[in-house]
């Protein structure tokens, strides 16, 4: 056998060890993003009928939550209230304006700075979709106690803090 033959079998033999083995690492992993999956795809189905979709509903609520003064926010601030990673925040606030949702406009002492407001129809979209999120996160979460549920979402922020 060739030396790259060797190799290759040392090296598979040792992928095929480790994926026999069920750590606890592992099954965390796993469990988190199946998890992820599932809930993500009931939230998708759930905001279809809105015409939304999960990233446009999370910056709505952004907007709907922190912008106080109904002043608008800057696109930096929407993007840090969302709990995903955004690629192109501006392309996904064009749309939301192309829908009439909300709108975009430089702000009046520093030009650089385009903030983002609601619309009539978007305080609406947020406001009907608002409780059957709410009732979606407690079906998906209702089989955990209280208890649970704190220490559960008391470990994720640690797993999140690394």
């Amino acid at each position: 056998m060739s030396n790259q033959r060797k190799r290759k079998a040392k090296i598979g033999n040792a992928i095929s060890d480790s994926l026999l083995e069920n750590t606890v690492e592992s099954e965390i992993f796993k469990a988190a993003v199946s998890f992820s999956d599932q809930t993500l795809a009931e939230v998708h189905e759930l905001l279809s009928i809105w015409g939304m979709t999960p990233l446009q509903y999370n910056a709505l609520r952004v907007l709907y939550t922190e912008d106080k003064e109904d002043i608008g926010l800057p696109s930096k601030e929407i993007g840090s209230g969302l709990t995903t990673r955004v690629p192109d925040l501006t392309r996904l606030l064009d749309r939301m304006v192309d829908k009439g949702w909300i709108t975009r406009e430089r702000d009046l002492v520093n030009k650089r700075v385009v903030r983002s407001r609601l619309t009539h129809i978007g305080i609406v979209l947020v406001e009907s979709a608002y409780a059957p999120m709410i009732e979606l996160e407690s079906k998906q979460l209702n089989h955990l106690s209280d208890d649970e549920k704190k220490k559960l979402a008391e470990l994720l922020k640690k797993a999140l803090d690394k």
